[in-house]
């Protein structure tokens, strides 16, 4: 933008489309960032925000803004209560189809929370692998072996983090990952509302053969603040029959009612099918 049309109303009103079409493709991006890419101080962005905030577009938090219905962190009870038979539905659909003997890896959250009891209902003789304690002790009680990472307690959801969480995580091996997510975005990515969760979902991935995003539908075209995966990063999405709509639009192919494959050439055959076997 032309520094002479800055301070006039259509330079504003320019500007303000230009901020909105950025939120819409990165998700969410700071002040000083949003200053530096128009070339303009931090105060005439933060007069900008005043304005598409009382309009409604967007929403400031976590230092950041995002658009209006970007995702922000709610308390570890007040989630778990959200879409619970949804959750527990995607739950029970990945523990049917996890062969015993193999490695996974999960991290928190309220819909890796419904996987880690369905795992105990299903009563598989895996190991998991989690940064989440409360995971842990809900497994701790069956046949599952579980290895739980170190790190930072967060407890807001139950979960560490940090450099410690992240080194062990580097010396691991994975068979699968499934990572819960604040957000699923064709374009912007898996997302999450913390840069400490996104940091560890990532871990996760890049130690996994496969990745599988465990969301429910209303996830679904949402960003949180911080990018987890970018979307080729997923193998498969697992979601809830309200889901089918999306996933049509998005050109994304079932490999069976509530699993998707990201791309061409994941083949069901790939897929775990069955009461656990492959």
């Amino acid at each position: 933008m032309s520094r002479e049309l800055i301070g006039t109303r259509a330079g504003i009103t320019e500007r303000h489309e230009k901020i909105v079409a950025l939120l819409r493709l990165h998700g969410a991006l700071s002040v000083a960032d949003l200053a530096s890419r128009f070339e303009c101080s931090a105060a005439t962005i933060r007069r900008d925000i005043q304005e598409l905030e009382a309009q409604g577009e967007i929403r400031r938090f976590h230092g950041a803004v995002a658009l209006d219905g970007t995702v922000v962190e709610r308390p570890f009870r007040d989630k778990y209560a959200t879409h619970a038979d949804k959750k527990k539905a995607i739950a029970m659909q990945l523990a049917h189809w996890i062969p015993d003997g193999v490695t996974v890896g999960l991290n928190g959250g309220t819909t890796a929370t419904a996987v880690a009891l369905q795992l105990m209902e299903f009563k598989r003789k895996i190991t998991v692998v989690t940064n989440a304690v409360n995971i842990a002790h809900i497994l701790s009680d069956g046949g599952t072996s579980v290895v739980v990472v170190g790190g930072a307690l967060r407890p807001q959801n139950y979960e560490t983090t940090g450099p410690m969480a992240l080194s062990s995580l580097a010396n691991l091996h994975l068979d699968w990952a499934i990572l819960g997510a604040n957000g699923v975005d064709k374009k912007f990515g898996i997302t999450a509302t913390t840069e400490q969760e996104a940091a560890v979902g990532h871990a996760f991935a890049v130690q996994a053969d496969r990745v599988v995003v465990a969301a429910d539908s209303s996830k679904l075209g949402r960003t949180a603040l911080f990018r987890m995966l970018a979307w080729e990063e997923m193998q498969y999405l697992a979601s809830d029959h309200d889901a089918e709509a999306e996933m049509e639009e998005w050109g994304v192919k079932a490999v069976e009612p509530g699993v998707w494959a990201n791309r061409q050439g994941l083949m069901t055959a790939d897929w775990p099918m069955g009461d656990g076997q492959r």
